[in-house]
Formats: C-alpha cells, sequence, structure tokens
C-alpha cells in the first residue's frame, strides 16, 4: 500500500540523553542526522549516561556549530559550558548493549563541569573509529554488522506519527508532546500506528528502510525542558492498548514510534512530501 506523509519536525540529538535541536532540514547519512549522537557521557563502567539513570539530562541544553566544532551546553543554573571537539587524545574503551567501542575522551575540565552538574561521575567522549553493530534480531537484520561510529540506540534514525500521539493522548489524563520520544522524524498524514509498517519512506532525495516499531521505556515521562520526571499514565496505557507480542518483543514492548535504516542518502527538510510504502497490516 502507497501513502503520503508530510515532515512536520526535524530533530537531533548531539549529545546522548541530552536536549535535542530542531531543524528546518537534515542531510542523512548512512548513520542517520550528520552529527546526531555525535557525543556521549560514560560512566567509569564504559556505559554511556542516558536518562533512564539520570533524567536530569532532559534539562540540559546543547547547542552544535559542526563547522568550528564546537559544542556549548546550556544549564539553567551553571549557565553555559563551551568546548571545542577532540578527534585525538586519550582513549577510552566503552560497551553498549552487545556494542563494544573505543571513543576519544574530551578531557578533564568539560569532565569536572558535567559531573557537577549531572551528580554523577561521567566523561564525556566522541567516537574514535567505527565498530560493527550487533543486533542479532530478525527485526533488526537490515543494520546488524555493518559500520556504527554514532552513539544512537538501535537505528539510525527514528519516525513518529502525528496521528499515533494523537491516539495515545485521547487516552491519558495528562497528554504528553512529541518531544517525549526523541524522535528525528515527525510526520503527519498516516493513520495512528501506520508508521510501524513502513518497509520503505522517501523523496527523489533520500530513501529510508523500516526496521520495526521503537519499544518504550521510563525515558517518555521525564520532561525534555527541564528534566523533571513527572508521575504519568503512558506507560500503563500503552502496555493496555498498545504493545508487541511476545516473541516479537526485545525490550519491554511497550511501542512508539518505528526504527528505520537508511537505504539511501539525502536531504530532507520540514514540509517534504514523502512516499511511504507499507508493508500488510496483520491481524491481531
Amino acid at each position: 500500500m502507497t501513502r503520503e506523509a508530510i515532515v512536520r519536525e526535524l530533530s537531533m540529538f548531539p549529545v546522548k540523553g541530552c536536549q535535542g535541536t530542531r531543524l528546518d532540514e537534515a542531510m542523512i547519512t548512512k548513520e542517520g542526522f550528520a552529527d546526531d549522537r555525535l557525543f556521549s557521557m560514560l560512566e567509569p563502567d564504559g556505559v554511556p549516561l542516558d536518562q533512564i539513570k539520570a533524567p536530569q539530562l532532559g534539562g540540559l541544553g546543547v547547542e552544535w556549530e559542526a563547522d568550528e566544532a564546537r559544542l556549548t551546553f546550556v544549564h539553567p543554573e551553571r549557565g553555559r559550558f563551551e568546548h571545542i571537539r577532540r578527534e585525538s587524545g586519550a582513549s577510552v574503551q566503552g560497551n553498549y548493549i552487545l556494542d563494544k567501542f573505543e571513543a576519544v575522551d574530551q578531557g578533564d575540565e568539560v569532565a569536572g563541569w558535567l559531573t557537577e552538574v549531572v551528580g554523577r561521575d561521567v566523561r564525556l567522549v566522541t567516537t574514535a573509529r567505527p565498530w560493527k553493530v550487533n543486533l542479532p534480531l530478525p527485526d533488526f537484520v537490515r543494520i546488524h554488522e555493518t559500520e556504527k561510529s554514532r552513539f544512537y540506540p538501535a537505528s539510525p534514525i527514528s519516525v513518529s506519527n502525528v496521528a499515533s500521539l494523537d491516539a495515545l493522548n485521547a487516552r491519558l489524563a495528562a497528554p504528553i508532546p512529541m518531544d517525549r520520544f526523541r524522535m528525528n522524524i515527525v510526520v503527519d498524514g498516516l493513520d495512528a500506528w501506520e508508521e510501524e509498517r513502513i518497509d520503505t519512506i522517501g523523496s527523489p532525495s533520500m530513501e529510508l528502510e523500516g526496521l520495526t516499531a521503537a519499544e518504550r521505556c521510563i525515558i517518555v515521562t521525564t520532561d525534555q525542558e527541564t528534566g523533571e520526571r513527572k508521575k504519568s499514565d503512558v506507560l500503563r496505557e500503552l502496555s493496555k492498548f498498545h504493545r508487541k507480542p511476545k516473541g516479537k518483543r526485545f525490550g519491554s514492548g511497550l511501542a512508539f514510534g518505528s526504527y528505520l535504516a537508511v537505504g539511501r542518502e539525502g536531504l530532507v527538510k520540514v514540509g517534504d512530501r514523502l512516499t511511504v510504502e507499507l508493508k500488510p497490516a496483520i491481524d491481531g
């Protein structure tokens, strides 16, 4: 089935776990939006810090100026901190789920500032060299063992759908905004949950390939402006009416949005009309 979707929002996240940056257009590479998840904070055990452990990251703003390799953190109480990306330096070994990688430590000054802000011992790192994605699951066959040098979670690109948020919010005591889901692309024009059936989505400029529905955790209860984790019934409601069947889950099974791989690199802009090829619906 062929449908059309309109791009309503584009967002990138220069530092894994921190606030996103809205874009008018984005260059899509094989690893997703250019410079998306280029940096991460690592804890002493080498695991990237995220909002599951540290919801306060949602209150930490980020500005990235690629031409000057300048990263600026913005905190409501501690102000601004500027850092120039180091492409060489002390090597740090990291691990994320089944992936193991080598990263470049960004130095003591930025690590000290971030440690004070987040209240945890962290080092800011960027990637040293690509590593192989290790996701040996049927839903991720399109990206398993491909090269990766960004700190994206399960796929290079994610997409959500305005109609799905409307359907979810209709069931919630207090509606939530789309930024709770930290997606790269927000589209309009599809029916609720149809984004989970995407086979391909694209334009003459680029094409993306569907992987599987994105599974959700407590991060979606975190305010992405303040970093406060507020009481919400979003996870409870998803568990009641929109959960992946047993045998198809790789996490919680609570689904919202979809993970995508990059089929063809190119430019995407807010307002673009995308052609969507949907997989057949599965009854039940």
